[in-house]
């Protein structure tokens, strides 16, 4: 297990932007990779990798348990 950091596609600015968020994940990401996160507002969320195999410490120990999983790629359709 891994964890990156991304930031949220706005469509507003077409663009991924604002702060970052951490995540946990099993998949090999690498930054710059686009996927699907989940968040509390929403379901689901497009975003963009912008750090990987970031430490431990990185989340804080009284947000361990709300730190959700990155499961899947956006893979946009053609």
């Amino acid at each position: 297990m891994q964890i990156v950091k991304v930031k949220y596609f706005k469509p507003n600015f077409n663009a991924y932007a604002g702060m970052s968020y951490a995540y946990k994940t099993e998949l090999p990401l690498v930054a710059g990779d686009k996927v699907i996160a989940p968040t509390a507002k929403e379901t689901q969320q497009k975003a963009l990798v912008v750090e990987v195999n970031l430490p431990a410490e990185t989340i804080s120990p009284e947000w361990e348990d709300k730190v959700r999983f990155i499961t899947e790629y956006d893979i946009e359709e053609a």
